[in-house]
């Protein structure tokens, strides 16, 4: 029997992302918005093991992806970064933080599309619209 996924979203583990003890889970409310089931493949940094990959993690991300994908049939591939990653360190400001995420983002989607010609890939960074209490809004990038 054949597994049917609408999309292999990756983003980072970063905790204040997902499950929550007070609820709240911005990863899971935006798969809710997809209307559809999801293989989530989460990686310290997003996709930066794909753009900066440190002894072959970008092989690794390659293969959740191919498993997503082939196993399960995900037509779409979502990327998720978000603000203040700690794997991505610090920046000089918010616009180089956010240049260099989609820079990354961009690129990650270059690679994607030669490995998943067949695949739509999207991007979205999840921005830290309240510091002070973990408040992220995830938004699509171009």
């Amino acid at each position: 029997m054949a597994h049917h996924c609408e999309v292999a979203l990756i983003t980072c583990e970063d905790w204040r992302l997902h499950q929550r003890k007070d609820g709240r889970n911005y990863v899971a409310d935006f798969i809710k918005t997809l209307g559809g089931n999801c293989d989530l493949i989460t990686r310290a940094g997003g996709v930066q093991d794909l753009v900066r990959p440190v002894a072959g993690f970008d092989k690794s991300v390659l293969r959740d992806i191919e498993v997503s994908a082939k196993l399960h049939n995900a037509q779409q591939i979502y990327l998720i970064n978000h603000r203040n990653c700690g794997a991505y360190g610090v920046f000089s400001s918010l616009e180089a933080e956010f240049e260099q995420h989609k820079k990354d983002l961009i690129l990650a989607r270059e690679i994607l599309e030669r490995q998943f010609p067949d695949k739509e890939i999207k991007l979205y960074f999840a921005e830290l619209i309240n510091q002070e209490d973990d408040i992220f809004e995830i938004k699509e990038i171009s």
